[in-house]
């Protein structure tokens, strides 16, 4: 599918950024805001007269780094990043200006707001008085990230995992840059390790599920989303991947039940539309695949695969209009996509629309100049254009790069003839290969429709429908041309 929705590291930290002032307040302590006595007074002695005491003069409070982070982490939650770092600078005290962690903090807020150059420097900074500290080097590496300099970030990724070779993020990271590559066994060891340090990390449970899912071990990959699952019931990845597995086993309401429950979390996620609109599809639930694949369309309006899909459907329904429309957008979203010209070529023959027709299979030519079947259609156009000067001047074109000797050939020199066809029924005949030898009598059935031998045609159309092996597009257009009218144009 399009997108995933599995944590990356600098999504990690920049969760982390939110939370961290808190965190920083607790590494701080709560020793300065007071403490509990030691011991707590009798009821006789807390009740017990005692004498006045003269009121003191309160000394002004001091600000404290509590109260500082506090602030700050105030100023962060409700104005964002900028107003945090202008706060900082102009309300931090003299004698906390240097403090370590509040420098880190400081930091971590720049990559919060994009200020990567001065998130840069001070990590440069922090690293020079703690080189080995892990909080550092893991903000450096998301800076890396960021950056788009993957080779930094992975650096510094293997120094976290130096210092600890279970760190949940460095190893999530790094098993997440394998996935990517497809190198899914070490992924799976990196996400291991991150599991045996947090067995509930979401993100190294994801991507282990996804190993196992990829390497084919059914079971185990269950097994795992489950427990994901078990650890976020709202983790619709979980969802989604039982439902890809029940697919894959053709196990279609299990596939169905499960992408249900994850669109039911995620009504406006595509994926989650797109794949149970799949599984729908799959069990006769035609209405509910057309309303989820055009959910996904109005989710991601400028993506094109939602319109394939829901293309394919549209034109097995018989709904032609519909879909050539939905193909038409199909290749104006993602003009490299191949099948799309394909299926408005096929469509458009059956709408006698000669010119969509042959447009559509010129784009296919283009794309597959070895394709016979297409430099026979567009021939075929233009005849039904009533254009035959172009029919033969294209057909003589791609003539002159043929072998003469092949069959191939003998049937396009036919269509450019008008003419030749009698010894190709015994050559057709001694084809082994039962996927060419079908779009060869197809050739020659569209031959003889074409010009007025309707009980030829008829001949070799039913030739064709008789092999039940529609392997190829031919093979719908000789069934159309038996229940239409198998003797007209």
């Amino acid at each position: 599918m399009k997108k995933s929705s599995n944590g990356t590291f600098t999504e990690v930290v920049l969760a982390f950024i939110l939370v961290c002032v808190v965190s920083v307040i607790l590494s701080i302590g709560f020793s300065s805001c007071g403490s509990a006595p030691a011991s707590q007074p009798s009821i006789d002695e807390s009740v017990a007269e005692k004498p006045k005491e003269q009121p003191k003069k309160t000394a002004k409070k001091e600000y404290t780094k509590v109260d500082f982070v506090s602030d700050l982490q105030r100023t962060l939650e409700s104005d964002g990043p900028d107003a945090a770092l202008e706060f900082y600078g102009n309300k931090i005290p003299p004698k906390l200006a240097d403090d370590f962690d509040l420098l880190f903090l400081k930091a971590a807020i720049c990559v919060s707001g994009s200020r990567l150059d001065e998130a840069q420097e001070l990590c440069k900074a922090l690293s020079e008085r703690d080189p080995n500290n892990q909080d550092v080097i893991g903000l450096a590496a998301a800076i890396a990230k960021m950056r788009g300099n993957n080779a930094e970030k992975t650096q510094h990724m293997k120094q976290l995992l130096a210092k600890d070779p279970y760190n949940p993020v460095a190893n999530v990271e790094l098993g997440s840059e394998q996935l990517m590559k497809k190198n899914y066994k070490q992924a799976k060891n990196y996400y291991i390790k991150a599991l045996a340090r947090d067995p509930k990390n979401e993100d190294a449970l994801l991507g282990k599920g996804q190993c196992e899912y990829y390497l084919e071990r059914d079971d185990e990959a269950k097994e795992v989303f489950n427990k994901l699952i078990e650890v976020n019931p709202y983790n619709i990845e979980g969802y989604l991947y039982l439902g890809k597995i029940a697919f894959a086993n053709d196990e279609y309401k299990v596939a169905s039940d499960n992408a249900k429950k994850a669109l039911d979390l995620a009504p406006d996620n595509y994926e989650c539309n797109m794949d149970w609109g799949m599984y729908e599809r799959y069990l006769g639930h035609f209405d509910n695949s057309i309303s989820a694949w055009t959910k996904a369309i109005s989710i991601e309006p400028d993506y094109f695969l939602a319109y394939t899909y829901r293309a394919g459907l549209l034109d097995e329904q018989e709904k032609f209009d519909e879909a050539i429309k939905d193909y038409l957008t199909v290749i104006r979203l993602n003009p490299q996509y191949y099948y799309a010209y394909e299926s408005i070529g096929v469509l458009a023959l059956h709408e006698k629309n000669w010119k969509m027709a042959r447009e559509a299979f010129m784009k296919c030519l283009e794309r597959n100049k070895t394709n016979i079947s297409y430099p026979l259609m567009i021939t075929y156009c233009y005849y039904m254009e009533k254009n035959d000067n172009e029919a033969k001047n294209f057909s003589n074109q791609i003539l002159r790069k043929m072998d003469r000797n092949s069959i191939e050939y003998t049937m396009l020199r036919a269509f450019h003839d008008k003419a030749g066809e009698k010894p190709l029924k015994q050559r057709i005949g001694n084809m082994n290969n039962r996927n060419q030898q079908g779009k060869m009598y197809y050739y020659l059935g569209l031959f003889y429709d074409m010009f007025g031998a309707d009980e030829g045609a008829k001949e070799y159309y039913t030739k064709v429908v008789s092999m039940n092996c529609p392997m190829f597009f031919e093979y719908r257009l000789a069934e159309w041309r038996i229940k239409d009218k198998p003797t007209g144009k």
